[in-house]
């Protein structure tokens, strides 16, 4: 019956599976296949599943009440993925109840004592008294389902109410064990069958409240687990209790097959047990369905995942029929992870920028660890992860403590307007990453002028004039070499900005403490290092929201980015250190176009019917007696049906930018007045949005123009126009 289930319901299974993983992990924003992440560089884990130390408090996913609203609007967009058509098929296997009837007290009944497929008789086991799961396929109950809503329930409940007619059938019934029974006065086996349809009297459906919740399993590495903890109005009609809350007994026939000694006054008490009985294989099959929606499927190999939560090590196994893993114990699935982890290949990905071969990090992001609901909405956990493949020799191995864990977000208190759904990723998920970067060697970064063109003694002729004298006036490359001495860590603020656009507090501020930079020059055939410097970076970040659902990562200002920068090893130059101090910024930026090339922007995937229409990024979850925040939050709201999100329409424009003066480390532009504009230097990273003064002019302050040679400045604006100018 397992497996005839799981056949059955494969096809639902993916759909449930894609439309939660859609809803919960869309915190991974550029992810959305349910069997893992298909980013540029992100590939699966050769051992199957991620080994690292998780943390609860990666982040979290959010459907507010108004997003409860809109799903409810469009309810048949999930009622597809649950019943194709509005139809679902709930298997009923053969039991034994006991029960008391025709003043018996104790009477055994073998209920759905099917035999085999198309079987007729009892020689091959139909109504046979007794339950084979090897013989007896049980019954098909078919449940049509009219409407479908989704209310929040405290604590973590999602109560998902229907409106359905039931089918059943007829469903074969015999005494089990002897073939003489008591109710045949021990004359024969007592034979009947129950057939219940719901549109025999009206009304003609049955209104059933299915209480999903979403409980955290502790014995599989807390991942969020679903089960059927009640089915609401499927019971008998009694009292007060009457139809569509109940299912009503006029709706079932009793007929007999065997002797004629079931009563008038035994029906009530079969109807009662067959419908107690439906409703016990209603609660086990969905709950069931909901778990195969979310089972941990078998590797290439068949292997199956192990967890150690401290009492003792729960394993599992592979059933190859189904290829899913099943507890070792339980015979249960193992929770797959309504996310996605594998391995990303950070020194592929910054091969550009001179990151050392072979970096690579593993990341496993997905729901548990906790997960809350209430009126207002439903919150769901994220739990994470990441562990370096090996330790780079060009940074000292290092072991960072494990976070305190943080409470869920509050993302109605954060919230910029209303929304639908909310996700986060915490300042610790970030900073973990950031870590296990730098320890994998992926911060080790090596920059020459065969991936940097301009990166040659006369970019820095008219800054160090004694480094022409070292050239004998010839243009020779240079090289520089980032040594990341300590990790990075994140700090997330409000994401606020002015009227005129202008950052009042940055989304996300990477802070960076005692990088070291050399540079070097070739002189005689030989790389001959000009001087050393280490600094503290200060990177402020921020994401904009272009058209409808597309994200783009910006910086702020860079001017006073770089800080208390300490020089040394330059006796081979003149210039006083100062000089070498204010170069440091300039020198950093010749590898942003690189990092703009795998920080480019991305559009959050429709799943199941639904786009998300992005309304707001912000920091949410304040740490108390600070202006910073635990969580980078995104807000959208839900589309479907009819509803459209049109993307803005890219155009090329010659009038958005009429002159552009270069001085020193700024250039300024004459635009059009009252026009937000974002700006890069030299295919870098975007700006945050800003307006001109009252006068047009765009102040582009970059340390990229301190440099030499010519500089190509972009700029564009929200409505999708975009121009190109050259500066000197």
């Amino acid at each position: 019956m397992r497996r005839m289930l799981r056949r059955s319901s494969s096809g639902r299974s993916r759909g449930v599976r894609s439309w939660l993983f859609a809803w919960c992990l869309a915190g991974l924003w550029a992810c959305s296949a349910p069997s893992g992440c298909a980013c540029g560089g992100f590939t699966p884990l050769p051992q199957g599943s991620f080994t690292g130390t998780k943390m609860n408090s990666a982040g979290a996913a959010r459907l507010s009440a108004q997003g409860f609203s809109s799903l409810n609007a469009n309810a048949s967009t999930i009622l597809s993925v649950f019943a194709p058509g509005g139809v679902m098929q709930v298997p009923v296997p053969c039991t034994i109840q006991q029960t008391s009837l025709a003043g018996i007290p104790l009477v055994r009944l073998a209920i759905a004592d099917t035999g085999t497929l198309g079987c007729s008789a009892e020689t091959c086991g139909r109504m046979n008294g007794a339950c084979d799961p090897a013989i007896d396929v049980g019954q098909a109950v078919t449940l049509t389902f009219t409407s479908l809503t989704f209310a929040p329930k405290s604590p973590d409940v999602l109560e998902a109410k229907v409106t359905a007619t039931v089918q059943t059938g007829p469903i074969p019934i015999s005494s089990a064990g002897s073939s003489n029974s008591g109710l045949c006065l021990f004359a024969g086996r007592a034979k009947f069958t129950v057939d219940l349809d719901t549109g025999r009297a009206a009304p003609p459906s049955t209104d059933l409240a299915l209480d999903i919740k979403f409980a955290i399993d502790t014995k599989w590495d807390q991942l969020l687990s679903l089960q059927v903890t009640n089915v609401g109005n499927a019971q008998a009609c009694s009292g007060s209790v009457v139809p569509p809350n109940c299912i009503d007994p006029d709706d079932m026939e009793i007929l007999n097959e065997g002797c004629s000694a079931l009563s008038i006054a035994s029906i009530g008490a079969v109807k009662t047990l067959i419908i107690n009985q439906l409703t016990d294989s209603l609660k086990t099959q969905i709950s069931d369905a909901l778990a195969e929606a979310n089972c941990a499927a078998c590797g290439p190999a068949g292997e199956c995942p192990s967890f150690d939560g401290g009492a003792g090590v729960a394993t599992s196994s592979c059933e190859p029929d189904a290829g899913v893993c099943l507890d070792s114990v339980t015979l249960k699935c193992v929770p797959g992870l309504l996310g996605a982890e594998g391995r990303l290949e950070v020194g592929q990905a910054l091969a550009a920028v001179g990151a050392q071969e072979g970096a690579a990090i593993e990341l496993s992001f997905g729901a548990g660890g906790n997960a809350q609901a209430n009126d207002a909405g439903l919150t769901v956990g994220l739990r994470g992860g990441a562990k370096e493949v090996f330790v780079a020799d060009c940074v000292a191995p290092a072991t960072r403590p494990a976070p305190p864990a943080l409470a869920l977000p509050d993302f109605d208190l954060d919230a910029p307007g209303p929304y639908d759904v909310g996700i986060s990723v915490s300042d610790q998920m970030v900073s973990e990453v950031l870590f296990r970067a730098q320890q994998s060697g992926a911060l080790c970064l090596e920059l020459g002028n065969e991936t940097v063109s301009a990166l040659e003694s006369g970019l820095l002729s008219t800054l160090l004039p004694s480094l022409g004298k070292l050239t004998d006036g010839k243009n020779v490359p240079l090289r520089i070499v980032i040594r990341p001495v300590n990790p990075p860590t994140a700090v997330v603020g409000e994401g606020t900005v002015d009227g005129d656009g202008k950052p009042l507090d940055p989304l996300l501020r990477l802070d960076w403490q005692g990088v070291e930079i050399d540079a070097y020059a070739l002189l005689d055939d030989r790389q001959a290092r000009l001087f050393t410097v280490a600094a503290d970076l200060s990177l402020p970040l921020g994401l904009t929201l272009d058209g409808c659902s597309g994200v783009t990562p910006v910086v702020g200002s860079l001017m006073g980015a770089v800080t208390n920068v300490r020089v040394k090893n330059s006796e081979m130059l003149a210039e006083p250190l100062s000089v070498l101090q204010n170069l440091v910024p300039s020198l950093l930026t010749l590898a942003e176009p690189q990092l703009a090339t795998g920080l480019t922007g991305f559009t959050l995937p429709p799943f199941q019917g639904f786009q998300l229409q992005l309304v707001g990024a912000r920091g949410l979850g304040r740490v108390s007696g600070t202006s910073t925040y635990n969580h980078v939050g995104l807000y959208a709201d839900l589309l479907s049906g009819g509803q459209t999100c049109k993307a803005k329409t890219k155009r090329v424009s010659s009038e958005l930018v009429r002159t552009a003066v270069k001085s020193k480390g700024s250039a300024s532009l004459e635009a059009r007045v009252g026009v937000q504009y974002s700006w890069r230097v030299d295919r870098g990273l975007w700006s945050t949005w800003q307006k001109t003064d009252t006068l047009g002019r765009l102040d582009v302050r970059h340390p990229r123009l301190l440099l030499g040679g010519v500089h190509v400045i972009e700029v564009r604006t929200p409505e999708g126009e975009t121009q190109q100018v050259v500066v000197r």
